[in-house]
């Protein structure tokens, strides 16, 4: 994500390069099936009954030990947030020296705003996704139910926080907003009399 942001920025396309799309998505769907069949070795190597479930039941998720939780979800989700944050560190600065070369100041002004939403939009995604995260990992480590209800009621929302974070950056939600402005007296006495000019004449009786 933050790395298409700087692709974006830096406008320095490969046609060498496979198609985009198709490089995240088997980043996307790729690294979690790596993830998970090491969660599950490092959760068979941890207990010597691979089926005994007891000590995961209050978590409510059978392969995930503490070894497990840290090696195969904590250190990935670490690695990819540094990755995130260097990647948004070189984004704004390309994006400063990209509208620092721009003359018309109008439009200076206005990449740099879009620039920073895009920016602070990704931050923002990041940040959700680092907060879940270490209330997961915490949960296990400390073997805390209650940081554990939270890490799932947010892991639940968490797509609905990312979609209200894109909307309210994109303005999607004016568009669908009701404006109800109260018209001046006079344009109301325009309108009528200009409907009256419009109606044809009475039928004479």
């Amino acid at each position: 994500m933050c790395h298409h942001l700087y692709a974006t920025v830096a406008s320095i396309p490969r046609r060498d390069d496979p198609p985009t799309y198709l490089k995240y998505s088997l980043f996307a769907w790729g690294a979690p099936l790596v993830t998970l069949g090491l969660a599950t070795f490092l959760q068979s190597r941890e207990g010597h009954d691979f089926w005994n479930v007891i000590e995961l039941t209050p978590f409510n998720c059978w392969f995930l030990g503490v070894r497990a939780t840290v090696y195969a979800y904590g250190l990935p989700v670490i690695l990819l947030l540094l990755t995130s944050a260097y990647y948004l560190v070189k984004a704004a600065i390309v994006s400063r020296y990209t509208c620092s070369m721009q003359l018309e100041i109008k439009q200076r002004e206005k990449m740099k705003r879009r620039r920073a939403l895009q920016l602070m939009l990704f931050l923002k995604i990041s940040l959700i996704v680092a907060v879940v995260a270490g209330c997961g990992v915490a949960s296990r480590v400390l073997k805390i139910p209650f940081l554990w209800a939270i890490f799932c009621t947010g892991h639940s929302l968490q797509g609905s926080a990312v979609a209200l974070s894109v909307a309210c950056n994109c303005r999607v939600l004016k568009v669908y907003a009701r404006k109800s402005h109260k018209q001046p007296e006079h344009q109301i006495a325009k309108s009528s009399s200009s409907m009256q000019l419009l109606a044809p004449a009475p039928d004479p009786v």
